[in-house]
């Protein structure tokens, strides 16, 4: 029961990223019931006005707090999996996600003061920080036997969702053009994760006899 709320978390914030980055109003902070309702007005404009809101913009710094959340949220899972993993495989597969979220961090935020942006928070962000603890938990709380095995899945699962949301949300919304270059360099090495978190996924599920819901 626990894993299926847990897949569920993960799946709202990915649906909620798709809303809060369309809309230029919660990019920079403003939202709530007023947001909502601007939406429920907005479906009952005619048809031809609705193409003006899909044309709003979100700021370059909103999008980085967006990404910086999501690097939080796997170095501490990382750091979990660090001391929790019993497999050299999983250990070391946790070790390379914090250093290269940790580097990707430093990286983006050396960007952004050279960019002089600044990072703007959002919904999802927020949410990402919010649940933060809450994914953490979860995997405290895991059998030693089905640690590494759920780890596992659970790094399948976020990264898929961060590869989504950048292919779909973060990388085409981007302005600064050494932003979008270091968010295509972010895409691609949250590609080259999820490959590798499939592989050890797989490997685990083959070895245990159980295949795991959460990497599917």
């Amino acid at each position: 029961m626990m894993r299926h709320h847990f897949k569920h978390r993960v799946a709202v914030i990915a649906a909620l990223a798709a809303s809060v980055i369309a809309s230029s109003a919660h990019a920079t902070g403003r939202g709530g019931y007023a947001q909502q309702g601007a939406q429920i007005s907005q479906q009952q404009r005619p048809q031809q006005q609705r193409p003006q809101r899909a044309q709003a913009q979100v700021s370059d710094g909103a999008i980085a707090g967006i990404i910086s959340a999501s690097n939080q949220i796997e170095i501490t899972l990382a750091t979990i999996a660090r001391k929790q993993a019993r497999s050299r495989e999983v250990k070391d597969f946790a070790r390379e996600m914090l250093e290269s979220h940790t580097q990707t961090e430093r990286r983006l935020s050396a960007l952004l003061r050279s960019l002089r942006i600044e990072v703007q928070p959002t919904r999802v962000s927020a949410m990402l920080v919010g649940h933060s603890p809450v994914f953490a938990n979860y995997l405290r709380k895991q059998p030693a036997k089905k640690f590494d095995q759920v780890f596992m899945a659970t790094q399948v699962m976020t990264h898929r969702y961060a590869l989504r949301m950048l292919d779909e949300q973060l990388l085409p919304k981007a302005e600064a053009p050494a932003l979008k270059e270091e968010l295509q360099r972010i895409r691609d090495e949250v590609a080259s994760h999820l490959e590798h978190a499939q592989t050890i996924l797989a490997t685990l599920e083959k070895r245990q006899g159980t295949p795991s819901e959460q990497g599917r």
